[in-house]
């Protein structure tokens, strides 16, 4: 998908609103920051960043207590899994003053053309999906894409299995079959009928991982059945458009019972790769990397060039179609971002 166009009204009147809103943190941020200087903080600890509100987020300290903090714009962005160092104020808040280095970040772009960080610190990336609403073998790859450049190991999550006969799971594995070939793992699920809950389990354990995925592919109800205890809002699927509602607004980080933690996401409608160099999409393509340079012309596109070692493995049945187009399709987006 092409990125969205918008006038130059609209651009003015964006980044009009975007500025109101910085100058109106700024001011809130140097009110507090004034304050901070004529009360004494408490000592420096460690925390984790397990959600964000508005101007706020919420750390962890080491007793998994909960507390909202301000931060120093001076810091850059801080997400959900960030490990910080943070003063507290009082009991009820403080404030965060360093952001320990990121073992892996995962960031895509906004329709303004800028990139927005989603989670840091992240060991895997469950691309959830299901039948309903319809299955996207595209938005699948520009995943995969955004966790091959981010050394993330993702996992494929086929859930509401349940609302398909033994026949149509059939034909759906099939066509999964081809990220089987290359090395990718794909569990199927159902956290309605509590299906495939174990292997899922099995595979979080002791890991930092992150839910991704349209609206209504179930996330937050495959959070739910693992962690029945805790308060989190489902969706419903439209009845009209048949696409998910946004329930998830925000990035949330849960504890797992067996270890590890697990983010839910806000859904998507497309997940753009406008911020990577075009070039690079084929080296998100793992099943392209034994023919990369191998092509007459080291700009090769491997779309229609000729003596093109991609195109030949095409032809020969060493690389899906199906994945190939969908390689051509986000080249070409990017071509026209």
């Amino acid at each position: 998908m092409s990125k969205r166009k918008i006038s130059r009204k609209q651009a003015w009147r964006a980044n009009k609103i975007q500025q109101e809103r910085i100058n109106r943190a700024q001011k809130k941020e140097n009110s507090e920051i004034h304050a901070l200087k004529n009360q004494s903080l408490g000592v420096e600890e460690s925390g984790l960043v397990i959600a964000g509100h508005g101007t706020q987020l919420i750390i962890e300290d080491q007793n998994k207590y909960q507390i909202p903090c301000t931060w120093r714009q001076n810091l850059g962005a801080i997400v959900v899994g960030d490990q910080v160092i943070w003063q507290r104020i009082d009991d009820s808040h403080g404030v965060i003053i360093a952001i320990l280095p990121r073992e892996s970040l995962l960031e895509r772009p906004n329709f303004h053309g800028k990139t927005k960080l989603v989670a840091a610190n992240i060991h895997q990336m469950f691309i959830v999906c299901s039948p309903v609403p319809a299955l996207q073998f595209d938005l699948i790859d520009r995943y995969l894409v955004a966790v091959e450049l981010a050394n993330i190991k993702p996992i494929i999550v086929v859930n509401k299995i349940d609302l398909l006969s033994k026949e149509k799971l059939n034909l759906l594995k099939e066509e999964m079959q081809r990220y089987s070939e290359i090395e990718y793992d794909v569990l199927y699920v159902s956290s309605n009928a509590r299906n495939g809950l174990k292997s899922l389990e099995s595979a979080l354990e002791n890991k930092f991982s992150i839910l991704v995925g349209q609206s209504g592919v179930g996330k937050s109800s495959t959070i739910k059945a693992l962690l029945p205890d805790i308060n989190i809002q489902i969706g419903e699927i439209s009845t009209i458009s048949k696409l998910g509602k946004h329930t998830t607004s925000a990035s949330r980080l849960y504890h797992l019972n067996h270890g590890g933690a697990i983010i839910d996401s806000p859904g998507v409608r497309d997940f753009g790769l406008w911020h990577l160099e075009k070039e690079s999409i084929a080296i998100g393509f793992k099943e392209f990397m034994p023919y990369l340079g191998k092509c007459k012309f080291s700009n090769c596109s491997h779309i229609n060039e000729p003596s093109c070692a991609i195109l030949d493995a095409l032809k020969e049945n060493k690389i899906s179609r199906v994945r190939w187009k969908n390689y051509t399709n986000i080249y070409k987006s990017l071509n026209n971002a």
